[in-house]
């Protein structure tokens, strides 16, 4: 995964419209998540908090943690 494709995830997975979209969303990438996307996530986050979303900020690391979790799991 390149930066590219992994902020176009992060993206697609904060505008999903419910959990269960999102759970969609993180199983169909789930196989292709890789450090990359989770420094892109951590990027992101930063830049949510500078932005002044703070809550946005927590819930991403929060969905990257769980990621991670999952990721390591398989």
């Amino acid at each position: 995964m390149n930066e590219t494709e992994a902020l176009a995830l992060i993206r697609q997975m904060l505008r999903a419209e419910s959990e269960t979209e999102l759970m969609q969303i993180v199983s169909l990438n789930l196989s292709a998540v890789d450090g990359t996307f989770f420094s892109a996530a951590e990027a992101s986050a930063r830049q949510l908090d500078r932005e002044g979303k703070p809550s946005a900020a927590t819930a991403l690391r929060g969905l990257a943690d769980r990621m991670l979790r999952m990721k390591t799991l398989i």
